[in-house]
């Protein structure tokens, strides 16, 4: 599994839900986000990534396409399983962002 691409489609699941404003910001690459959540070795985020792993499998989406950019429904399928467990799983990569910066 590529850690980063599913923290990269996470957080643009993330930022969709955001103003458009901050959603179209160009100062955040979610794919430079991605790798760096991925490689900093975080526990937090590495729950965090584990937790949505789980959530795609109990919306019974396909583990393959987890890494691909995620579809309307895929989003939504995620949504209806994960609930606010889910958001709250997106902001603690967002969050992560920050501390894998600083390390």
């Amino acid at each position: 599994m590529n850690h980063a691409q599913i923290a990269k489609e996470a957080l643009n699941m993330r930022l969709a839900t955001l103003s458009s404003n901050v959603a179209n910001d160009p100062l955040l690459d979610t794919r430079t986000a991605g790798e760096l959540l991925a490689a900093c070795g975080d526990p937090d985020v590495d729950q965090a990534i584990r937790n949505l792993g789980d959530t795609w499998q109990k919306a019974g989406l396909p583990v393959e396409s987890i890494e691909k950019p995620w579809t309307e429904k895929q989003i939504n399928d995620l949504i209806s399983v994960g609930g606010d467990k889910l958001l709250d799983t997106l902001d603690e990569l967002v969050n992560g962002i920050t501390r894998c910066k600083i390390h």
